[in-house]
């Protein structure tokens, strides 16, 4: 794995908060006022996993090229 490899995961994870953010904006204020219905609240979940995963692949990669790095 590359730094090059990095830098396209994080271009990733920014494109995907970029576009989902005023969608995600929208229902937390949804949810913060009661008003989120069942369907929105799915959505909103599957977004916030969508989110976690690519997180913690972002956190995999950088820790993956440390050990390489260091050897």
């Amino acid at each position: 794995m590359t730094k090059r490899t990095l830098e396209q995961l994080a271009a990733v994870l920014d494109a995907v908060g970029n576009d989902l953010s005023p969608r995600v904006e929208e229902l937390a204020r949804k949810s913060t006022e009661g008003r989120l219905a069942a369907e929105e609240s799915d959505e909103y979940a599957e977004i916030v996993r969508l989110n976690d995963t690519l997180s913690l692949l972002k956190l995999q990669a950088e820790a993956f090229c440390s050990v390489r790095a260091a050897s």
